[in-house]
């Protein structure tokens, strides 16, 4: 590997980042930038296991064209919380 060169070469550019605490939970909302340009949604939840000081992450990707779909069903299933 040549000096200088990192070893997540191809790891996404962040655009723009969001943090939600909620207590023992977090959520990240990060815009990325993928290898071929093309923006995304990573949305990652990180919380305690109970256990220590021991973490789990569970991420879920969304991409531009699936948005709009996820914003709908979002907004659906919010309305039966009020």
């Amino acid at each position: 590997m040549d000096k200088g060169k990192s070893i997540r070469q191809n790891s996404p550019k962040n655009v723009k980042s969001s943090v939600l605490k909620m207590g023992a939970k977090t959520l990240f909302f990060d815009v990325n930038l993928a290898a071929n340009d093309k923006k995304y949604l990573k949305i990652t939840e990180s919380r305690f296991t109970g256990e220590g000081n021991d973490r789990v992450r569970n991420s879920v990707v969304l991409f531009p064209e699936n948005i709009e779909g996820c914003e709908k069903s979002l907004k659906e299933v919010v309305s039966y919380l009020n």
